[in-house]
């Protein structure tokens, strides 16, 4: 028999790949409540009732695209991520430095969750849904990424994995332990030891 939390993790894959226009409507409109809770400093205080006042949505509408804010606040957080990284890819594309770019994507994504350290920090040691949901779409977009290069150093799923996984380990160290370090230098440090595939 299955029970209600399979039948709805089930409704939420089959959204999550749905090209129906109305689901993906209603999935950017959470993001997008989501993104204006934190933008404004009030997610800290906010639950599922009032991301889905802000979206003009319902709780069971919340609940078929995201098993919970965790879940939520990955993907907000990915589809940050692959934006600086689409523009970072378009940029090596053109020419510009590997080393230079990839520098400026880390840079950018410490600072993004540095200036909300109240959300996206909190849920970096509280929530693993959120660091394994953060975890996937970083893999994910560094694969893609991989996918444009000529010729490859190393294995793209062992190289994307360990850009995400240590990039996602080090942000949560910094966060907690490593105040001493500015994102930029926490970010010269993640590309000092970046794989040579992302490196000139």
């Amino acid at each position: 028999m299955i029970d209600a939390e399979s039948k709805q993790d089930s409704l939420r894959t089959r959204r999550v790949g749905s090209s129906d226009r109305r689901v993906l409507k209603t999935r950017r409109r959470l993001i997008d409540a989501f993104r204006r809770l934190v933008d404004a400093d009030e997610i800290r205080t906010a639950g599922v009732a009032t991301i889905v006042r802000e979206a003009g949505t319902t709780r069971s509408s919340f609940y078929a695209h995201f098993s919970g804010i965790g879940d939520l606040a990955a993907t907000a957080l990915s589809d940050f991520s692959e934006s600086v990284i689409a523009d970072a890819r378009s940029a090596i594309l053109d020419g510009a430095s590997k080393t230079v770019v990839n520098r400026q994507v880390l840079l950018d994504i410490v600072r993004f969750v540095a200036d909300h350290r109240t959300t996206y920090g909190v849920l970096l040691v509280s929530d693993p849904a959120f660091a394994e949901g953060f975890a996937a779409g970083l893999t994910e977009s560094v694969l893609v990424t991989l996918r444009t290069r000529e010729t490859l150093a190393a294995d793209p799923e062992v190289t994307a994995r360990y850009i995400a996984a240590g990039t996602l380990a080090a942000i949560s160290w910094w966060l907690a332990d490593g105040a001493e370090r500015t994102a930029e230098e926490l970010a010269d440090a993640l590309i000092a030891i970046a794989p040579p595939d992302f490196r000139d």
